[in-house]
Formats: structure tokens, C-alpha cells, sequence
């Protein structure tokens, strides 16, 4: 009987470590990596000593497994909580999709390869007075993310949304990954084909798929360019399969992602007319900017809240970009049930965080389109991503010409 636990406390030890693992190769930042290398792992390495012990059944035996899992079970969780503060501190990226910081203002933060003068501004805790002036430091002006990924997708105007968005968006520190992408599903649509027409299918494929190739190579080619003579950081990867997939597992380790509008990874060879525009405009990730070809720096920023949870999360996500922190922010709400509570809790959290920022002049109808002179002329539109009720006036701002930020 012994022998039979022994195995599953093994068999069920190893199987924990290889989680913790795989979590530790594969989760986006370091204090989500560091939760499955210590909670799984001393699990993981609990159920493997237990096991070790049923095997060997001995006094001895037990006696040692019993002081090694004590052992680990006091000392880890205080070696993982220090290193995890001292991750915090340090300034180790979170994950894009990381919604809250509690920390924020309890404990210092500084900027990781940053000057050291703006690391001192950062990490001084708040409300603490500067050297000379007894002041608060005030925020740095026009906040970059870390890391910047554009989808090279084709399309008119892909390069040029994809170079004013660089312009706009990217500093000196920033980490530019240029993804170029096949997407294999639109490529390989072939339409109805005649009896023994499946050899011409093939052959039809094998040349759109070699065209696609040969455009997604220049379009690489002019951002690489383009990013050598600004003096970028940037890497490249080139990927094919299901576009919408890939861009979702890509965007998930970038602060922001660039996609131009109207634009989609079958390099204009699908079949279907305005195929690419409607590709691209169902896609939904937090941190995604639809980037028109004349996007410029905005002078403000306008955010469409519902009043629902949603949108709650998406303003949270939104708020923890370092992406134009410095612009105004005006929150307008559609005309509900909760509006007004729900626009007033956004509105504190916003200046919770230190963001200048109002509550918008009215609600919006949610059956009638939103106006958009008030979401364009200078204001960059912000939208949740996913949204629960799918509005008109939200569906009137995805579709706009106009650059529009998901949050």
C-alpha cells in the first residue's frame, strides 16, 4: 500500500513542478513568475519529499523529509516576499494586463535604465519635499511605454500609421518589436472550386502565399529602415497561422500595440473586398491603438465609459499605461441606470492616480452614434475593449477613420 502513494505523491509532485515550470518560462512579468516558481514549486517539491518517504518508509527517512518541507515552508514565503519587494522597488515591469498597483505610493519605485534624475523623482515617495524648493516634483511630461509592438499589417496608409505612431508614442528607452505576420486562414481561402479543380486550388494558394511573402518583406524592410534612422530599439519576428491568435499571445508582453486601420496580415491578396477592414475592426485587446495615417501627438484624451464593470476594468488598464500621462482626460458615460455613480468612481480613480482630468459636459445616448467632432479635433478617442452591451455610440467610435486606443 505504501508503495501506491508513494507513487502518486511522486507521480503528483512532479506533475506540480512541471506547471511551476512551464509558469515560469511562459507567465509575462517577474512577480507572476515568481508566484508559480514558489507556491507550485513548494508544492511541487512537498509531494515529491512525502513520496520519497512512503518509498523509504524509515524512521530516518521521515525524519529528514519532515525537517526539509518545515525548511521550505518557513523560509520561502519570506525569500519570495523579499524578492519580490525588491523587484517592486528596483522597477521591474508588470505585465501589460496588470489592472491595479496597490503599492503604488507606499513603497519606492524607481525606472529601470532610467536618468538618475528622473529615477530620484520617481522613487521620492509622495508628498515629500525636493532639495531646493520644498516642492512635490512634478510628473515627468509625456511618459513612453516600455515595450512597443507594431503589427505589419498591409494595407493603405500601414506605413504610415506605423511611422507616426512611432513618432507619437515611442522614447529613447522604448523596446520596438516589429511582428510581421501571415495570416494562414485568410490566405488559403479558395472559394468554391470545379470537379478536379483541387490541383489549380493548391496552385493558386503557393502564389498568393509567395506574393504575401514578398510584401510582408518590404513592408518589414521600409519599418526597419525607418527605425535604424530614428535610432530605434528594435527586433523583428516574422510568424504565420492565425493572425488574430498570434497578435493576441504577441500583445500580451507589450505596453502598447499598433495596429493601422483598415489593414490585415493577407498582405492584400484575399479574395473577398474590404475583407482586411472588417478583419481588423472586430479585433479586441487592451492596449491596442488603431492607428489612422495622420495620427499626431493628441492635446487630449477622451475615454467612453458605460457604466458597467467592463468599462470600470478597461479605465483601471488604461490608467496604468505610462502612455501620455501628462494630456487631459475627459470621461464621458452614456445616459443608463448607474451612470452617474459610475462616472463619478471613475472620475476619483483618475485622480486618484494623478491624472488631470473631468467629467464630460453631458451622457451620450447609447442607441444614437457619438458625436464625433468630440472624440476627434485633437482628443484621441478611448473605448474598452471588450464591451458588454455593444452600444451604438461605442460601435460609431470603433468604426470612426480617426485613431481610437483600446483599453
Amino acid at each position: 500500500m505504501s508503495e501506491i502513494v508513494a507513487a502518486l505523491l511522486l507521480l503528483s509532485g512532479a506533475t506540480i513542478s512541471l506547471i511551476a515550470a512551464i509558469g515560469v518560462a511562459r507567465l509575462p512579468d517577474a512577480f507572476l513568475r515568481m508566484h508559480a516558481a514558489t507556491k507550485a514549486g513548494v508544492v511541487g517539491a512537498g509531494l515529491t519529499l512525502l513520496g520519497v518517504a512512503f518509498a523509504f518508509d524509515t524512521g530516518e527517512a521521515w525524519f529528514r523529509v519532515t525537517l526539509i518541507v518545515l525548511f521550505l515552508l518557513v523560509t520561502v514565503p519570506i525569500s519570495s516576499h523579499a524578492l519580490g519587494r525588491a523587484a517592486y522597488v528596483g522597477g521591474a515591469p508588470m505585465w501589460s494586463g496588470t489592472v491595479m498597483d496597490e503599492l503604488k505610493g507606499v513603497l519606492p519605485r524607481h525606472a529601470i535604465d532610467a536618468d538618475p534624475e528622473a529615477q530620484r523623482a520617481i522613487a521620492m515617495p509622495v508628498g515629500a519635499a525636493g532639495p531646493e524648493t520644498g516642492a512635490r516634483p512634478e510628473p515627468q511630461a509625456a511618459a513612453a511605454p516600455r515595450r512597443m509592438l507594431l503589427a505589419l499589417a498591409d494595407g493603405p496608409g500601414a506605413a504610415a500609421a506605423l511611422r507616426a505612431s512611432l513618432e507619437v508614442a515611442a522614447g529613447p528607452r522604448t523596446e520596438v518589436t516589429l511582428l510581421s505576420l501571415l495570416c494562414t486562414p485568410s490566405l488559403n481561402q479558395t472559394g468554391p472550386m470545379p470537379v478536379g479543380g483541387a490541383h489549380f486550388g493548391r496552385r493558386l494558394v503557393e502564389a498568393r502565399f509567395a506574393k504575401a511573402r514578398e510584401a510582408a518583406a518590404s513592408l518589414a524592410t521600409q519599418m526597419e529602415t525607418f527605425c535604424q534612422t530614428q535610432g530605434y530599439h528594435f527586433r523583428m519576428r516574422h510568424e504565420e497561422g492565425d493572425a488574430g491568435t498570434l497578435l493576441g499571445h504577441a500583445a500580451a508582453h507589450h505596453d502598447l500595440t499598433v495596429l493601422p486601420r483598415g489593414t490585415w496580415f493577407d498582405h492584400a491578396q484575399a479574395l473577398e473586398e474590404g475583407y482586411a477592414a472588417q478583419r481588423s475592426a472586430r479585433v479586441s485587446l487592451p492596449g491596442l491603438l488603431l492607428a489612422a495615417p495622420d495620427f499626431t501627438m493628441p492635446g487630449a484624451l477622451h475615454f467612453l465609459h458605460e457604466g458597467d464593470l467592463a468599462s470600470s476594468e478597461a479605465l483601471k488598464r488604461f490608467l496604468g499605461l505610462s502612455f501620455l500621462t501628462h494630456l487631459p482626460l475627459t470621461i464621458t458615460g452614456l445616459d443608463l441606470d448607474g451612470a452617474d455613480a459610475a462616472l463619478e468612481e471613475a472620475v476619483a480613480l483618475a485622480a486618484a492616480r494623478e491624472r488631470p482630468v473631468h467629467r464630460g459636459p453631458a451622457l451620450l445616448h447609447p442607441d444614437r452614434p457619438a458625436p464625433l467632432p468630440a472624440f476627434t479635433g485633437g482628443a484621441l478617442a478611448i473605448i474598452p475593449a471588450r464591451s458588454s452591451s455593444g452600444r451604438t455610440a461605442w460601435r460609431s467610435l470603433r468604426e470612426m477613420e480617426a485613431s481610437v486606443l483600446l483599453a
